[in-house]
């Protein structure tokens, strides 16, 4: 009777630890999936699409004198 016993132990490990392998093999291709998935979403339909508009710097903003003088005016109508 031990005998038989240690036996199905050992068929009950066997299968046990087949499928622990399945079961990792599925969550490595899961993985897979989903890093390429997250890959997907960061893409849209132009993201292969190139630019070929010639570049101009951008204009340099110059600073109004004005700001100083509308803030100070904000600060005298909340008194």
């Amino acid at each position: 009777m031990p005998e038989s016993f240690l036996k199905e132990q050992l068929e009950r490990i066997k299968k046990l630890t087949e499928r622990i392998s399945a079961v990792e093999g599925q969550r490595e291709r899961l993985a897979d999936e989903m890093a390429h998935d997250r890959e997907a979403m960061h893409r849209t339909p132009l993201h292969e699409v190139r630019d070929y508009r010639p570049y101009s710097p951008p204009r340099e903003v110059e600073p109004r004198s004005s700001a100083r003088d509308s803030s100070s005016r904000r600060r005298r109508r909340r008194r």
